[in-house]
């Protein structure tokens, strides 16, 4: 993973005129998943980032390192990596412009420490023997700069990409197999490969950058409008649920007062519309996205990504015609630009298509996402999967499809 380090008194209005959270009403020592987005809307790519004591620590995609850094850069008003001109600048080369202008102070540096996860149910047992910090008072999405298991600073994150409860640790790279090491010398640590981990974030109900996110997707049609806090801080659980709120943002019955305080942060950010891609996404949120993010269950063949999403019967669901989504304009089509590699002319009959998908190993069935016309990503709706040329029948599922297990201290 990517970890970058802002500073400057002007970090705050520098990083909130790149992504769509309130990074502003950010707690010492809180953080916060969100999006960098680009002027038509689309996902450039999703972040966590932290206020700490005197900077912002962000965590990003180590796959889009090389673009997020020429972004930051250019932005924190220092030069470009690797020169800069091999992704679309100018939009961040004219703000970067405009700061320098007002005298901004921002600087912007790259971590070289290492990123350990240490995730399920018995994480916490295992990381309070190594540590003098109370993890009982640490809540989901909270970070502390402290000792671990005798490596000084580190920074634990409780936070994880599993749904289960876990933290993430930031370590200096030369003590980082060390550490492993220790860890993996407590009987209840194990190696997680990436497939197993695949498994656990998508039973959570969690995006994949460049499978279930890209530049062609906006929050809206992905679901993540939470991301910029809800409008309203009355939802109720199931509401705030179909949004695709994690469970640790929520409380049994109520909204937590975390996901309140997110909703009036959020509000802040909807007014002001100051982030890249405003006026295309704060209209869909009023128009209503044509495509959305939906979750699918099946039994049967494992439903992978590419798949087609086609009706009960079959054929095509929605208004296609015979050279696709409303002829021939791209920016309708209701897939992300992975999927889009897959249309050659004649364009295929397809409604939708999956973007990421595996057996479920606590569910025992077929679990994916996919995107659908929004007038058929109904939950309960049942429509079919193509598997190797045979349709099979699944359903449309509300996500989380495993409960996640975020922890919220007392």
């Amino acid at each position: 993973m990517l970890q970058t380090l802002v500073y400057g008194r002007d970090r705050v209005r520098f990083m909130e005129s790149l992504v769509v959270g309130d990074i502003a009403e950010l707690k010492p020592g809180q953080g916060t998943l969100t999006l960098l987005t680009n002027e038509k809307g689309g996902i450039t790519d999703d972040l966590i980032v932290t206020n700490t004591s005197d900077h912002l620590y962000v965590v990003s995609n180590a796959a889009c390192a090389d673009k997020d850094l020429a972004i930051l850069r250019v932005w924190g008003c220092l030069s470009p990596v690797g020169g800069g001109d091999t992704h679309p600048l100018s939009p961040w080369q004219d703000r970067a412009a405009q700061l320098q202008a007002t005298g901004s102070d921002v600087r912007v540096e790259v971590s070289d420490n290492a990123l350990l996860a240490l995730q399920g149910p018995s994480m916490a047992r295992v990381l309070q023997a190594g540590l003098s910090d109370d993890l009982a008072k640490l809540s989901f999405m909270n970070s502390i700069t402290t000792t671990v298991f005798g490596v000084p600073g580190c920074r634990v994150t409780r936070c994880g990409y599993t749904g289960e409860d876990g933290v993430e640790i930031s370590v200096p790279a030369a003590r980082a197999v060390e550490l492993a090491e220790q860890l993996l010398g407590v009987p209840d640590v194990w190696l997680a490969g990436l497939a197993a981990r695949d498994s656990l974030r998508l039973e959570a109900g969690l995006c994949l950058y460049g499978n279930d996110i890209d530049e062609t997707v906006t929050p809206a049609e992905a679901g993540l409008m939470w991301t910029l806090g809800r409008s309203m801080a009355t939802s109720s659980l199931g509401q705030a649920e179909q949004q695709g709120v994690p469970s640790g943002y929520k409380g049994t019955s109520q909204v937590s007062p975390t996901l309140t305080h997110l909703c009036r942060a959020g509000k802040r950010r909807r007014v002001a519309m100051d982030f890249p891609g405003a006026a295309v996404i704060m209209a869909q949120v009023k128009e209503k996205p044509r495509r959305r993010r939906v979750g699918l269950t099946s039994v049967g063949p494992a439903i992978r990504p590419h798949m087609a999403i086609l009706s009960p019967e079959g054929r095509p669901v929605g208004r296609w015609g015979q050279w696709g989504w409303n002829g021939h304009d791209p920016e309708l089509w209701p897939w992300t630009g992975a999927a889009q590699a897959l249309l050659t002319p004649p364009y295929p009959h397809i409604p939708g298509t999956v973007t990421s998908g595996c057996p479920s190993p606590c569910l025992g069935k077929n679990i994916a996402m996919g995107y659908v016309e929004a007038a058929h990503s109904r939950t309960g709706t049942k429509l079919t999967v193509e598997v190797r040329k045979k349709q099979h029948p699944a359903v449309i599922t509300k996500m989380p499809f495993v409960p996640t297990q975020y922890y919220m201290a007392k």
